[in-house]
């Protein structure tokens, strides 16, 4: 019985440091996305790589699947934002209202479908909400990489969410984070939407 409680507390203690450096890498990410500068993707690997093995610990699936999809962009927005050598910076454009109201609503069918799907075949909990932080983040990932501005206002909405959720599972240096990420993401979309001004000028 002891030996199962040092071995719990133990897997407990590795969470909250993994989960810390998780944190610290993830807020690095905002920071240098917000900014607009690729070095965001680095930090960003970083993050989603810890949170993959978290998640996948504590069998939140939704998540894995983010984190992993995160992983991928990680790559992908690296390379997509230094087409130059020596390019750190990027130059920001305004998402086609068609286009967005096409993605959000598309986001949202997909969002019940999984939703409705992991309800009738799992246990998982809070199967709406997890979906929608889900199917959204992918929608403002692919949104940050394209250097559309709406992505932030998406991600205002998605990091509320995932306070809260986060919260309600215990993982509170996460809640902590996307509690922060929401105001980071309002300062974000307006870090932007003066780059972009400037660039029309």
């Amino acid at each position: 019985m002891l030996d199962a409680w040092q071995k719990l507390l133990e897997e407990v203690e590795l969470f909250n440091a993994l989960e810390i450096v998780a944190v610290i890498t993830a807020l690095t990410y905002v920071a240098f996305a917000s900014i607009g500068n690729r070095w965001c993707f680095l930090f960003g690997l970083i993050s989603s790589v810890i949170y993959v093995y978290i998640t996948f610990e504590l069998n939140f699936f939704f998540d894995v699947g983010i984190n992993v999809y995160y992983v991928i962009m990680s790559f992908y927005g690296w390379f997509s934002w230094s087409t130059k050598p020596n390019q750190t910076s990027i130059e920001i454009q305004k998402t086609p209202p068609k286009k967005l109201s096409f993605a959000v609503l598309m986001g949202l069918f997909i969002t019940f479908f999984l939703a409705y799907t992991a309800e009738q075949f799992s246990s998982t909990e809070l199967a709406y909400f997890d979906a929608f932080t889900t199917v959204f983040a992918i929608i403002a990932t692919f949104m940050v990489v394209q250097k559309q501005i709406e992505n932030w206002l998406i991600w205002i909405v998605v990091d509320c969410v995932a306070a809260g959720m986060y919260f309600y599972k215990a993982l509170y240096f996460t809640s902590f984070l996307f509690a922060i990420y929401t105001i980071v993401a309002v300062f974000g979309y307006l870090k932007w939407k003066k780059l972009l001004e400037s660039s029309s000028k």
